[in-house]
């Protein structure tokens, strides 16, 4: 497999498993347990630096790696990953979710993520979303 498969597979695996835990219902969930699935998730795929960051932003109830767009289980079709030729180990990962709009249809919204991976050991690993 090459490197740009390798990351692009793992980008993939890394959204869809966030869009996983963001749908579970908070009815079947205690905070803490809902915590400790994201901060697991971002140990495996995202460097020290940004998982300490994404715990900092979940601290104050915003999501780091959606750049608090979201991400739910029926968007996981929609992903898309393509490497920025512009920059040396970045990404783009789009996405389409639909946010609540109360008391009106839910809105269309294109989500666009631009994501550095960096070899952390024998792995990559996000290194910064944007």
């Amino acid at each position: 497999m090459t490197k740009e498969k390798e990351i692009v597979e793992m980008l993939k695996t890394f959204y869809e498993s966030q869009g996983a835990i963001w749908s579970i219902p908070a009815s079947e969930i205690s905070t803490i347990l809902f915590e400790q699935k994201l901060d697991s998730l971002a140990e495996m795929y995202s460097t020290p630096k940004l998982r300490k960051e994404a715990t900092e932003w979940l601290d104050d109830g915003h999501d780091l790696f959606t750049n608090d767009w979201g991400i739910r289980s029926k968007d996981i079709g929609t992903i898309e990953i393509k490497r920025d030729m512009s920059k040396n180990d970045a990404y783009i990962v789009t996405y389409t979710t639909f946010l609540d709009n109360p008391g009106n249809n839910p809105q269309k919204k294109y989500v666009t993520l631009n994501v550095t991976v960096v070899m952390d050991g024998k792995s990559y690993k996000i290194d910064s979303v944007k």
